[in-house]
């Protein structure tokens, strides 16, 4: 059987997604803190017939070891049972080598890096960009490619680091 849904139907969806997420951040982000790790990304979606929580978290000066993604998943667990009603699976990992650039911070920590941009309307008559991070201020990221481009932050819709895998 196929369930049509109604377009209020999915925006109800994104919008109780969203509303976990922020609860999900309100319990992970003290317990972060204290620990000194920083959050990078939280995501709770369904893919197949399961639903999972992904928290991405990292060290600002050194790697993210599997020791401490379980103690992350030990401290938070029995909370985030508490406020999802859905079966789902658990996981903590770093955000990897092509991280994900979601903050104002990230663009100004990552100046210098090569970086892949994702528009939510057409800007310079595309919405995908790719090269280098020369700057972030007044809410504007500076990319350099043929030339330099001034992106607003606000029409990002996805962005994140390139590795560049000829440097191996």
């Amino acid at each position: 059987m196929v369930r049509i849904r109604k377009r209020g139907e999915l925006f109800l969806e994104k919008e109780e997604k969203l509303e976990v997420i922020e609860k999900i951040e309100k319990i992970v982000s003290p317990i972060l803190k204290e620990m000194e790790l920083e959050l990078v990304d939280i995501e709770y979606l369904q893919d197949g017939g399961y639903w999972y929580v992904r928290i991405y978290i990292e060290y600002l000066d050194k790697e993210v070891s599997l020791d401490d993604c379980a103690k992350v998943s030990i401290a938070i667990e029995d909370d985030i049972d508490k406020i999802i009603d859905k079966k789902f699976f658990l996981e903590i990992s770093s955000p990897g080598i092509e991280r994900p650039l979601k903050k104002p911070e990230d663009f100004v920590r990552f100046q210098g890096s090569k970086i892949k941009v994702s528009l939510k309307h057409k800007l310079y008559d595309k919405k995908n960009f790719e090269g280098i991070l020369t700057k972030f201020e007044n809410n504007t990221v500076f990319l350099q490619t043929e030339e330099e481009l001034q992106i607003p932050f606000k029409e990002i819709r996805k962005s994140n680091l390139v590795y560049d895998f000829k440097d191996i």
